[in-house]
């Protein structure tokens, strides 16, 4: 049964969306472990691949990026798959250029808490970065 998104869903998921952009719960391993499937996969927008044991292994020692999301949209795929996709720009440091992607998550509810269970982003070209838009 798959269909419209309740708000409440909807918001809970852009919430938890952003906390893995936080630094820190980039930085925590636990904290990553909370948010991600075990079945996690995400493929980036340069076409790496990564499971949920490699991102808990990088993501604690990487600089952590300026990261702007924005134009969410999501929808229920099934009960307990819900997808959200959005406009995301980021960068390594304040002088370095943006790169611009959409980016796609599908999360899974696993009985007790939604956790991401895949994410891509796909470069795109360049958008205005809205700093008021959900």
């Amino acid at each position: 049964m798959g269909g419209k998104i309740k708000e409440t869903l909807f918001n809970h998921l852009i919430d938890a969306e952003r906390q893995l952009l936080e630094p820190e719960v980039r930085q925590s391993a636990e904290a990553l472990d909370a948010l991600l499937d075990d079945d996690f996969i995400e493929i980036a927008a340069d076409g790496t691949s990564f499971n949920k044991f490699q991102v808990l292994t990088r993501l604690p020692t990487e600089v952590v990026p300026q990261f702007y999301n924005q134009h969410f949209k999501g929808r229920m795929l099934s009960d307990d798959i819900a997808q959200l996709s959005y406009q995301a720009a980021f960068r390594r440091s304040a002088r370095s250029e943006f790169n611009y992607s959409i980016r796609m998550s599908l999360w899974r509810f696993n009985g007790k808490q939604w956790q991401m269970v895949f994410h891509q982003g796909t470069p795109c070209a360049v958008f205005t970065i809205s700093m008021d838009d959900d």
